[in-house]
């Protein structure tokens, strides 16, 4: 009798133990930390942006244009047809270029060459875009992407430390 209770016991540690550290390590892999309060706000495509990376994910920025389109402008699907191809071109080049930098090895050197690479791609992006999409429609689309870029910003900054006295209540100060 004592050895059932002895292993009924030893499996259920185990297995407290098991969801314990299975919560634990994948909590950090979790798109909504943000709202359960925790540091970092990290989501979605952006978990590789560190300090200064942000021209590193790209093709994140032809996605999330991609997902603004489809799901929150709401375009019909005639249109999302004669876009596609746009966003396809776009994040091939992105994609590419991106293999290229990393090939290259000399990051400081790459990044000046991704940013001028990053302008041009995005013009005609943009100009190709125009030609499927309708004014409001690229409106909203503009509108989006630029909240988009001020809140990865705003993670930016809080992960690089801008508002770290803030987190301290802005006080005075405890120390006398």
């Amino acid at each position: 009798m004592k050895q059932k209770f002895f292993a009924i016991g030893a499996i259920a540690v185990i297995a407290i133990v098991g969801v314990f550290v299975f919560e634990h390590a994948t909590s950090a892999q979790r798109p909504d930390r943000s709202e359960q309060g925790q540091r970092g706000n990290r989501q979605g495509g952006d978990r590789g942006n560190r300090g200064g990376m942000g021209m590193m994910n790209l093709a994140s920025f032809v996605d999330n244009s991609w997902i603004d389109l489809t799901f929150a402008i709401q375009v019909d699907d005639e249109t999302l047809i004669k876009a596609r191809p746009v966003y396809q071109t776009a994040r091939d080049k992105f994609t590419a270029k991106m293999k290229e930098v990393r090939a290259s090895g000399d990051m400081r050197t790459a990044m000046a060459g991704m940013r001028e690479f990053a302008t041009t791609v995005g013009k005609e992006f943009q100009t190709s875009l125009k030609k499927v999409l309708t004014e409001e429609q690229m409106k909203k689309l503009n509108e989006l992407t630029k909240k988009r870029q001020m809140e990865q910003q705003q993670r930016e900054n809080r992960w690089r430390g801008g508002e770290r006295g803030n987190r301290r209540g802005g006080g005075g100060g405890g120390r006398n």
